[in-house]
């Protein structure tokens, strides 16, 4: 195997600085308005706690600090059509192998697939249409911190279109329809189960050159789509539900030296059984929400980011659990001496649970979540790049077999043309 891994890093390289196409402008292949861009990245990563355990759970998943080396193999390749000052159409695929030097039965695999389409006509019609597939083995859980740090081989499918137009260049109204959908593969995790539908209407008006003011609302449906008689869960006690969204918020135009969307408003969810298949009972639950992600570029060569997220989050088909996950994230990109590129972030979030207890078995469950990350990039040249980077977790919960730290150092070489 790692003669294997060996070969196709080196077939790479080989093949990239023999390439005349390695020797063009920005390395990339070009037939008039489409650039396709192959690339394939090796990283290796010594981690101290692949589980993300701290030897006090009672599951029977107890691993303490257990250690090892990854190896990821990361081969891809991206389609995007650019239609001059309207749009563009993006296909793209995105593969990660990894295997463990000790532990390889954890060896694990995730295949991605993307279409981006966006186009504005010069009358003013406007239409988006994202999809995002994803088919994985990985051990980071979902939005829902479900078998977090065990590998779950799952898949997920996020669509979302909009549909709308633009007056006069100062106000516009769009249609949404948003669907996702996640699939277990396994019997035992069929309440993970689910599919989301969600459409709404919003309406923009440009009050300076490059920034929009929006409202939205949108009326959405979830449905947890696997029966288990085991369980006892059915169409009749699931946790089925509803919601409602208003938000409103500020964008801007793409040449804006501000750019992404702030985002806040308040929903109101509410489940159509009362009761879970043990008779516990849910509770109907309303709050206010984010989706906030803003890049400001000061300078050519610095990005900083912020990202505000809200969130309430049921925790599976079989129970009345969910929790507020409300998150803050900075980052900075900073470009110097031309080639190097150095980055770090920061972000806290924190889980609070209702109908889940502390170990008090008084309080309900609350879990302070903390991530820092700082790497180091240097272009070689535009199509070969190298970087080292650092990332640290910690999770800090009232329910003590949740808590973990995890300490990550890797080591990256990316070719892409």
């Amino acid at each position: 195997m790692k003669k294997y891994l060996l070969s196709v890093v080196v077939s790479a390289f080989v093949f990239l600085i023999l390439s005349p196409s390695a020797l063009q402008a920005e390395g990339r292949i070009r037939f008039g308005n489409l650039t396709i861009v192959p690339s394939i990245t090796a990283q290796t990563i010594y981690d101290d706690n692949i589980y993300l355990g701290n030897g006090k759970s009672t599951g029977g998943l107890a691993e303490d600090d257990v250690r090892d080396w990854i190896t990821h193999v990361k081969p891809g390749i991206l389609f995007n059509y650019n239609f001059p000052e309207r749009g563009n159409l993006a296909l793209g695929y995105q593969g990660d192998w990894a295997f463990y030097a000790d532990r390889s039965e954890n060896d694990w695999n995730s295949q991605q697939g993307k279409l981006d389409f966006n186009y504005n006509a010069p009358a003013g019609l406007i239409l988006g249409v994202t999809d995002t597939f994803i088919r994985s083995e990985d051990p980071y859980g979902d939005a829902n911190q479900y078998a977090l740090g065990q590998v779950t081989k799952r898949w997920t499918n996020d669509l979302r279109t909009k549909a709308g137009w633009e007056f006069g260049k100062t106000f516009r109204t769009i249609l949404f329809f948003n669907h996702y959908k996640q699939d277990y593969k396994y019997r035992k995790d069929d309440p993970q189960d689910y599919e989301d539908m969600e459409g709404g209407i919003g309406m923009g008006a440009k009050f300076l050159p490059k920034t929009w003011g929006f409202v939205r609302y949108f009326y959405g449906q979830r449905e947890y789509t696997e029966d288990n008689a085991t369980l006892k869960l059915n169409d009749d006690t699931n946790s089925d539900f509803s919601w409602h969204r208003v938000s409103a918020g500020l964008t801007w135009d793409p040449a804006a030296k501000l750019q992404g969307e702030l985002n806040v408003g308040y929903q109101w969810n509410s489940f159509d059984n009362d009761r879970t298949p043990t008779g516990a009972l849910r509770d109907d639950r309303d709050t206010w929400v984010a989706e906030t992600s803003l890049n400001y570029k000061p300078i050519e060569s610095t990005t900083l980011s912020l990202t505000l997220a809200r969130a309430v989050r049921v925790t599976g088909a079989d129970t009345n659990e969910y929790f507020d996950d409300t998150a803050v994230g900075f980052n900075l990109r900073q470009e110097f001496l031309r080639k190097f590129v150095f980055s770090a972030g920061v972000s806290y979030s924190l889980n609070e649970y209702e109908n889940a207890f502390a170990d008090n078995g008084k309080d309900d469950r609350e879990d302070d979540n903390f991530t820092a990350t700082a790497g180091l990039d240097y272009n070689i040249q535009d199509w070969l790049s190298v970087g080292v980077g650092y990332k640290y977790q910690m999770k800090n919960s009232n329910a003590d077999a949740n808590d973990f730290t995890d300490n990550q150092v890797m080591a990256t070489l990316k070719l892409s043309y």
